[in-house]
């Protein structure tokens, strides 16, 4: 009986080690977690040996990009300051600077320039090395913001107000035949009318008109920058300033000049318009042909622009003020005066220098209607700015 207790128990302990021995030799069992993340590892190893070619290739895109910018900025800077050089021998030339004062100046700036270049260059090839490492810019880094008035980009475009650069490689537009303008003018403004000229009814130093819009134009022909043509959206103010203390009043239906009771210090009728400018504009143009780009340049050169306008008046308002008992008063209200809600007109601009035209625009439809007056249409003479 011993015997057989002896050789169960040994069997026993034999079945147990041979368990034991069992899960130390198996392999764990894998949880659901750890799964995805192997078959998320093995996807992403595929996907990378896939496309290995593919990313190189855009990562040698982008770094040559990026090494063509460092020698743009290079040669932009270094015109900067052969242009600064330029100025300061004509400042010379004119007796303002001395040949020392010259010097000196000459030394600022290429100490500046250089400078530039250093901080500029430091950026790109920062941006570089990003590149080798990651294959690509972060756009959430190195984004630039730059303010100005009227400053120019590489394509010879004006910018007024913000421009955003998030730096990244861009390609360069061989041949760019539409640019984009901010336009502002501001000058005189009067009315032509069938029973008065100009002047009679209106002042003409107080009436004045003001011009905020943006323009786009666009080469007309293949190989040649001598005729453009330039559309956009503007917003028009003209102003008309009444005299010998009157005031546009409605009678009965009928628009009439009346006295006003009281000593005016301003009786102003304004009128808004939202116009679609439409101009063809031809001059002088420079041809400027490098590797990578054809650009036709009219900056500086004579430019006259012939065409008109059309768009919707937005409202029509008259601005009193004027001393009552002692106390200053100022009343607005707002009437349409019988005016064309349709507004059309003729327009023209004459390159003077630079950026500055003398502009010229008169208002074919009606801004109001008067029983003194019949139709009185706005005219106006000033000056533009194509920034």
């Amino acid at each position: 009986m011993k015997s057989i207790i002896k050789i169960a128990l040994a069997a026993t302990v034999i079945i147990f080690a041979q368990n034991v021995h069992a899960q130390d030799t198996e392999s764990p069992v894998e949880t659901e977690k750890e799964q995805k993340i192997r078959e998320m590892k093995e996807w992403k190893a595929e996907y990378d040996k896939e496309h290995a070619e593919e990313n190189e290739q855009k990562k040698h895109e982008q770094i040559t990009a990026l090494n063509k910018r460092k020698e743009d900025v290079i040669k932009r800077w270094k015109e900067a300051l052969k242009v600064r050089i330029e100025a300061g021998n004509r400042l010379r030339d004119s007796g303002f600077y001395t040949q020392e004062e010259l010097e000196t100046s000459k030394k600022k700036a290429a100490e500046e320039v250089a400078l530039n270049i250093e901080n500029e260059l430091a950026i790109i090839n920062n941006q570089i090395e990003l590149v080798k490492r990651t294959g690509h810019i972060n756009s959430l880094y190195g984004t630039s913001v730059e303010i100005g008035l009227g400053g120019m980009d590489q394509d010879g475009n004006r910018v007024l107000g913000v421009a955003v650069n998030r730096n990244r490689p861009g390609v360069t537009n061989y041949d760019r035949r539409t640019y984009g303008e901010t336009v502002f003018a501001m000058g005189l403004n009067n009315a032509i009318s069938d029973n008065a000229d100009i002047g009679d009814d209106f002042s003409i130093g107080k009436s004045t008109f003001v011009e905020l819009g943006y323009a786009w134009k666009t080469r007309v022909f293949e190989n040649s920058g001598a005729l453009q043509f330039k559309y956009g959206l503007s917003l028009q103010s003209n102003f008309l300033s009444i005299k010998d203390n009157r005031t546009l009043e409605s009678v009965d239906g009928e628009n009439t000049f009346q006295e006003f009771p009281f000593d005016l210090k301003k009786a102003k009728i304004r009128v808004t318009n939202l116009v679609v400018p439409l101009h063809f504009e031809f001059g002088g143009w420079k041809k400027e042909q490098k590797e990578d780009y054809v650009r036709y340049r009219t900056g500086g050169k004579f430019r006259m622009g012939i065409g008109g306008y059309a768009g919707v008046r937005l409202g029509t308002q008259q601005k009193l003020k004027y001393k009552e008992n002692g106390d200053r008063v100022k009343t607005k209200s707002r009437q349409d005066y019988d005016g064309d809600n349709l507004v059309y007109g003729l327009s023209s601009y004459i390159r003077v220098t630079g950026d500055l035209s003398l502009y010229a625009k008169y208002d074919l439809s009606s801004a109001f209607k008067t029983e003194e007056l019949g139709e009185v249409n706005n005219v106006s003479l000033g000056l533009r700015l194509d920034l």
